[in-house]
């Protein structure tokens, strides 16, 4: 039952942003909390990256380390060089991948749904877009770029849909390709257990194949630091029961797993829903007594709008009460090298007299 409560979750998920594609940019959602408080996205997102990515060793391949062989979904896969035309398939490998500082490789993206950080944007302006938004390149592309690896997070269903059209991994690894999972993401229990751990997990596995340890280990080191002194600020604080709300009016979808449930309680919040629980009832919701609510959005949400029908639904929720209702950019709690950002903003949200103005 949770495995296909997860994988429902994610087929909603990726309808939400399909959905909100249409609009993209043109309605980006605003923060619903004091400038003291949060920052706005644009300006706590690029700060966060741009400091991530200040002064990193340079992407010079270790050609002493290959061959190289890693252990990926229970298969091992090696590598004898660093890959040279490589397509990713999902915006949080994309981030890392740009970050890592090896766009000359890459050949193609899919999948993203949000903006990049503007200090990654230089980097992806050489790596053509493949497929059109959430539509991921059909088989025919795929094959016809003539790739030596694809990366994307799970092994089955979205880009590798065959009732899409898409090419499966088994086709992918026919063809000689080898196809790379990242997220922790090798099945969906799998990835409703991860953490934010796991993005460390997948910067270095990615840096180990391309050759560039030095540089994925110093932006781990970084990320590491800062999620140090984001949890420090608040380990003494006491739990506040906390709601993660990602759309919808009856049910109401939930994140209470993954990295967004670590994210949580890193950031000195209680869950209130069950991990296994992905969608609840309104009278669910209602009764759930959290102090605060976090407002997953995606381009061309409104944040006002979603605030609006939880303050007009649940007018005795202590967070509507107390005007605790905040925005988190969705992307910002994916497993990649946005979560800290993420991390921080949900920790303000929580904490705020935890943090200087």
């Amino acid at each position: 039952m949770k495995r296909l409560r997860f994988i429902a979750l994610c087929w909603a998920t990726v309808a939400i942003l399909m959905a909100c594609q249409g609009d993209r940019l043109t309605n980006r959602p605003s923060p619903l909390a004091e400038p003291s408080q949060l920052e706005s996205v644009e300006t706590f997102d690029s700060g966060a990256i741009a400091a991530l990515m200040d002064d990193l060793p340079p992407a010079r391949p270790d050609m002493s380390t290959f061959p190289v062989t890693i252990e990926n979904c229970d298969r091992p896969l090696t590598f004898s060089q660093p890959p040279q035309r490589v397509i990713s398939l999902w915006q949080p490998p994309n981030e890392m991948l740009l970050a890592l500082g090896v766009e000359e490789q890459l050949i193609g993206f899919a999948g993203n749904y949000a903006p990049l950080p503007p200090a990654l944007e230089d980097a992806a302006a050489t790596v053509p877009t493949l497929g059109e938004a959430l539509r991921w390149p059909s088989r025919e592309v795929i094959l016809s770029q003539n790739p030596d690896v694809i990366i994307s997070e799970g092994l089955s269903g979205f880009a590798f849909d065959p009732a899409q059209g898409y090419a499966t991994v088994a086709e992918l690894e026919a063809a000689g390709i080898q196809v790379i999972s990242t997220g922790s993401n090798c099945n969906p229990l799998q990835a409703s257990e991860r953490g934010i751990d796991a993005v460390y997990g997948d910067l270095q596995m990615l840096a180990q194949v391309f050759g560039v340890s030095a540089r994925g280990d110093d932006l781990v080191e970084r990320l590491r630091q800062r999620q140090g002194e984001i949890t420090q600020q608040v380990k003494d604080l006491p739990r506040v029961p906390t709601v993660f709300y990602n759309g919808g009016e009856g049910p109401l979808a939930v994140l209470g797993s993954g990295v967004w449930g670590d994210a949580v309680r890193q950031a000195g919040g209680e869950p209130v829903f069950d991990p296994s629980v992905f969608q609840v009832g309104r009278e669910e919701f209602a009764n759930s007594n959290a102090e605060v609510i976090l407002i997953g959005t995606y381009p061309g949400q409104d944040a006002e709008v979603l605030k609006a029908f939880l303050v007009e639904t649940f007018p005795n929720l202590p967070a509507v009460q107390g005007d605790r209702l905040y925005p988190i950019p969705t992307i910002e709690t994916e497993a990649s090298i946005r979560v800290i950002a993420g991390l921080e903003r949900i920790a303000r949200a929580i904490h705020p007299g935890a943090f200087a103005p």
